[in-house]
């Protein structure tokens, strides 16, 4: 015969046990039973266990049936008693979990997902973590939409967390536990990349994404000086922080980009920000001002400076936070990509990289623009710059010039309040400094409101007008004459790209200045295509 012996019969089941146990103590018996002949399911569940039959009546161990039901039995010696109790155990997991998807397997702590009633979190300081759980075979899944699509882990990294698990039958468990940390960056052979989600607490609002090289171009750049090469996301205006990293992740996916392609080939790893480009317009004092994050423009650059006028910080505060951003998380942009480069190095030479302290810089249009600038704001982690379709904007070092003083991102006039040092030419010269266009670039960044501001558009124009061309050969002879060094090339028969020779170039460029401690300035092969200016 076989019977299923549900919870409620149970129960009746153990109370018949108990009272045949207190009436025969101390009166040893034999008795013949039937030995597993019945299945004994705890809500819907069958449980592994031995069991009897005794005349017709149906009987399992006190321990298995409590522990099905998620609880524990104490056993008084000299009351010769035992107690069915509610479970509250701890337990430590050892193996770390996944910060990024976080999965907690509850076969592994003795616990079904039909006994949990619910579950609790907690964890830095916290007594309580909002986050989603979903039971689905035996797994407790740990979720936060809202982080994820911010870039962020759904919990922190390296970090300790406790576990409440609320059995159905009144028990509680505590599961603890720790998070994992970034991936590990051992070698592969194949391209491969890793989101770093930010970290405020090391300087960085914003994810960034670390691109590692495949191994097609390894033996080719053996034993030369391996560098970071660091471009910025140019993924246009507007859209949400999961849209701008969205974007990012397809544009390292499709490693189309000079900055990739190049990285590439030099066999080096690359560093490339998921930075959000708001449309935030503001009006103060009689100008209009737009935030061009991509270009780190002036707007940008003096966030922080700006924040220092109560009335204007109030309006800044009231504009970001309606565009869903702090002012906070998108003030000192250079110093947030210079963090992140700090936090790469170490991380990539945690893991035997071998990547140098300084970095090569390479951006196009507005990425170059903010690589120009990143460049000058911080020489002293920069070895190398490659910023393409900047000829016409690039920042001069240069204070005043034709009766104007010229403010970033034109010249340095204001350098010491944004920066906060002194401009010196000879750290701004120790960087190899590589700047081209196209000779029929038709993008007139000066037309733009986002580029500048109506008080920079004025010097603009006023000193070198508002011709693409023109104004590009202007400011390339001016560098000369500040005491810049550079190559300062005009990409012939060429729009807004770059042609063949002048990909060779660049590439020649960072080889040659790898190496060795001081800028080198290798001159173009193709002098008919690539019509140069060096100053060294």
């Amino acid at each position: 015969m076989r019977m299923r012996a549900r919870t409620g019969a149970l129960l009746a089941v153990l109370l018949i046990l108990g009272g045949t146990a207190a009436a025969s103590f101390g009166n040893p018996q034999t008795i013949r039973v039937l030995r597993n002949g019945f299945t004994f399911t705890v809500n819907g569940q069958e449980v592994q266990a031995d069991n009897f039959l005794f005349e017709d009546r149906a009987y399992v161990r006190l321990a298995d049936a409590a522990a099905a039901m998620g609880m524990t039995v104490r056993w008084d010696p000299a009351t010769r008693t035992a107690a069915a109790v509610p479970r509250r155990a701890s337990i430590r997991l050892t193996a770390p979990v996944d910060p990024f998807a976080p999965v907690i397997d509850l076969a592994s702590l003795g616990v079904r997902a039909s006994d949990v009633e619910a579950v609790g979190l907690e964890g830095a300081g916290e007594t309580f973590l909002s986050r989603r759980f979903t039971l689905a075979w035996d797994q407790l899944i740990i979720a936060d939409e809202e982080a994820v699509a911010s870039g962020r882990p759904v919990l922190a990294l390296n970090a300790q967390y406790t576990l409440k698990l609320f059995t159905r039958s009144g028990g509680m468990l505590r599961a603890e536990f720790t998070t994992a940390g970034l991936p590990e960056l051992t070698a592969s052979g194949e391209r491969r990349f890793v989101m770093v989600p930010a970290m405020p607490e090391r300087g960085f609002h914003w994810p960034y994404f670390l691109v590692l090289p495949s191994d097609a171009h390894r033996e080719a750049n053996a034993g030369h000086r391996r560098y970071l090469v660091v471009d910025i996301n140019n993924t246009g205006p507007g859209g949400s922080v999961p849209e701008t990293i969205a974007r990012t992740r397809a544009e390292v996916a499709l490693g189309e980009q000079v900055s990739m392609k190049l990285a590439e080939e030099l066999w080096s790893p690359l560093l490339i920000p998921a930075i959000p480009r708001p449309v935030i317009t503001y009006r103060y004092g009689g100008e209009e001002n737009t935030l061009f994050t991509h270009a780190l423009d002036r707007d940008a650059a003096t966030l922080h400076l700006k924040m220092q006028d109560p009335e204007l910080a109030r309006l800044l505060e009231r504009q970001f936070s309606q565009a869903g951003y702090t002012v906070e998380s998108l003030a000192h942009l250079d110093r947030q990509v210079v963090a992140m480069i700090e936090h790469a190095v170490g991380y990539l030479n945690r893991y035997d990289q071998g990547v140098e302290e300084q970095v090569f810089l390479v951006g196009f249009s507005a990425s170059g623009t903010f690589t120009d600038r990143l460049a000058a704001l911080h020489p002293e982690r920069v070895k190398a710059l490659v910023s393409g379709a900047t000829l016409d904007n690039m920042l001069l070092p240069l204070a005043e010039y034709g009766g104007e003083k010229l403010i970033y991102p034109i010249g340095t006039a204001d350098y010491a309040a944004i920066a906060g040092r002194p401009f010196d030419l000879a750290a701004h010269n120790r960087v190899a400094r590589l700047i081209y266009m196209g000779e029929d670039d038709p993008n007139n960044t000066v037309l733009y409101r986002d580029s500048y501001g109506g008080e920079e558009r004025r010097i603009i124009t006023k000193l070198w007008g508002e011709a693409v061309l023109p104004r590009a050969e202007a400011l390339t002879k001016l560098y000369g004459e500040a005491g810049g060094h550079g190559i300062f090339i005009l990409d012939r028969g060429v729009g807004h790209d770059y042609s063949e020779a002048m990909y060779r170039y660049m590439k020649a460029f960072l080889e040659a200045n790898r190496d060795g401690d001081e800028p080198v300035y290798p001159l173009p092969a193709d002098a008919e295509q690539l019509r140069f200016t060096v100053y060294r």
